[in-house]
């Protein structure tokens, strides 16, 4: 066992997520009356950081969606498929305690995919979804901005290509009785 503080207990809100790190591992600490619940701090469904939730009654709710999980369990009371990792902990001497080899020992078997350093560090969507299919797209354009893809972006991004846009030199018809060529398009 290695005991790790990690906050605090009198710095510590009744029922205030607040954050903590441990090793690599993101960690929400709550301190509901006169306990503590230090549970993993990702939300299983985007990975948003649990402390920016907010408590309602005896669940965690996650800020962004409003996923929910017990305190007491890390489970969720809507769907117990649903689970937040919950940590061991404490209150020593003051202090909010952790066995960091617990939270190591689950962590090498849960990597971390948050590049602390990078553009948006924590707050990154690792995950993006079907209803959400550019996240890579973007996270790629914040990271290398447009050095690898021209100042204009991608030629799919910009419509219509240049060689099938109407030019007005080829046209036969005069305007606005046009209806025999592509420059039809163009019809006020």
């Amino acid at each position: 066992m290695n005991k790790t503080t990690i906050l605090n207990w009198s710095e510590l809100e009744d029922r205030k997520p607040t954050y903590a790190l441990v090793g690599d591992v993101d960690l929400v600490v709550v301190r509901f009356d006169d306990s503590v619940s230090v549970l993993y701090g990702r939300c299983a469904h985007r990975g948003a950081l649990m402390s920016d939730g907010v408590v309602s009654g005896k669940n965690l709710i996650c800020g962004l969606h409003g996923w929910d999980y017990r305190l007491d369990s890390g489970i969720s009371e809507y769907n117990n498929n649903e689970i937040l990792p919950k940590f061991n902990a404490w209150v020593e001497d003051g202090k909010v305690l952790v066995d960091a080899d617990e939270i190591a020992d689950w962590a090498a078997s849960h990597p971390q995919p948050y590049n602390r350093d990078a553009y948006q560090g924590i707050y990154q969507d690792s995950h993006g979804t079907a209803d959400e299919p550019h996240v890579k797209w973007i996270r790629k354009l914040s990271n290398e901005g447009l050095r690898k893809v021209g100042h204009h972006g991608r030629a799919g991004a910009m419509g219509v290509p240049r060689d099938q846009l109407p030019r007005w030199e080829t046209c036969n018809s005069s305007w606005p009785s046009c209806t025999g060529c592509h420059c039809s398009m163009m019809r006020w």
